[in-house]
């Protein structure tokens, strides 16, 4: 990812969210080249370039500085191939860029969520070795039990 590819980059972005039914999307230009550029930045991208500003699909990452083995977490959170390019490779190649990352800065693994009626993604991924996390499932605090949590006086 170069800073040039954030327009493109953002594009994506705003497509896998909407795939995701995610709402309030607030990604900007600015916001990107501010957190992917910085002097620390707070993700990184590999993406799948098809000629002049245009891209095709994306790898997006960020790192979960501190775990109770005393090493960081490399998490994906994103991989977006654009419908017209599914089934050409463009994926597998980014999952490979992330592998290399990966081994490049010193992760054994590297993690990421998947919609649970994403079928296709989770076909995908098997298919490139990877495997479902028996161990885990995503719970979330939402904002009117967290309202609720906060104003208890109990």
């Amino acid at each position: 990812m170069v800073e040039s590819d954030v327009p493109e980059l953002l594009r994506l972005m705003h497509a896998i969210v909407s795939f995701e039914r995610g709402q309030n999307f607030a990604l900007s230009e600015a916001e990107l080249l501010r957190r992917g550029f910085d002097e620390r930045p707070e993700f990184g991208a590999y993406v799948a370039d098809v000629g002049p500003g245009a891209l095709a699909g994306m790898a997006v990452h960020y790192e979960i500085p501190f775990m109770h083995t005393l090493q960081p977490l490399l998490m994906m959170k994103w991989l977006y191939i654009d419908p017209e390019y599914r089934g050409t490779g463009i994926g597998r190649r980014l999952m490979r860029q992330m592998a290399l990352h990966a081994r490049k800065t010193g992760h054994e693994r590297f993690c990421w969520l998947v919609l649970t009626d994403n079928a296709p993604a989770q076909s995908f991924y098997r298919g490139v070795g990877a495997t479902e996390d028996p161990e885990w499932r995503r719970w979330i605090l939402p904002t009117d039990a967290l309202n609720r949590l906060v104003d208890d006086a109990s």
